[in-house]
């Protein structure tokens, strides 16, 4: 299962988030409340997470009983120069670029970032590792998980179909 982690005060601002090791804010830790019981109903064995803060503290709130592996691989996309600003801070300020990762979003690199090309090859292992394993809770970003569901479910980075998760949900993977 891939669950991404609660909300951030950069989140709720909607700034891009992926170097920065922000906490939890107030409202992430009241999502853990919710989050917590809605996987109880699973059977996990253990858990894997990204080395980021937000991330971490997510699973000490929601499955502390769990055995956890740290997973660098795990880490969001890179925004890179890109990081803490807004949508709206790159339409005014780097228009082109933008349309760049609208026409591209799988290879566009924000100025000293990463592409999501270059993440899936990072992330490529982890989903290895992760094929047919139903018991594992993977706690993550929303774009590396993008692109760790993409990877499970033999689909291209490109497709569509799958849906960026919001800070405290997460789905159950089939293949």
């Amino acid at each position: 299962m891939l669950c991404r982690h609660a909300a951030t005060e950069h989140n709720l601002t909607k700034r891009f988030l992926s170097t920065t090791d922000l906490p939890l804010g107030r409202h992430g830790r009241t999502q853990c409340d919710g989050l917590r019981e809605a996987l109880r109903l699973f059977p996990f064995e253990r858990c894997i997470v990204s080395p980021m803060r937000r991330c971490l503290e997510t699973r000490e709130l929601v499955a502390p009983q769990l055995s956890f592996v740290i997973e660098p691989a795990l880490r969001e996309v890179d925004f890179g120069s890109w990081e803490g600003k807004t949508l709206e801070w790159a339409e005014a300020n780097a228009p082109q670029l933008l349309a760049h990762r609208r026409r591209d979003p799988v290879r566009f690199r924000p100025p000293q970032g990463e592409s999501i090309e270059e993440a899936a090859q990072r992330l490529q292992s982890l989903a290895d590792r992760l094929r047919g394993d139903e018991t594992t809770l993977v706690i993550g970003h929303r774009i590396a998980l993008g692109i760790l569901e993409r990877l499970l479910r033999a689909l291209p980075l490109e497709s569509q179909d799958v849906a960026g998760l919001q800070p405290a949900e997460f789905r159950i993977v089939a293949e």
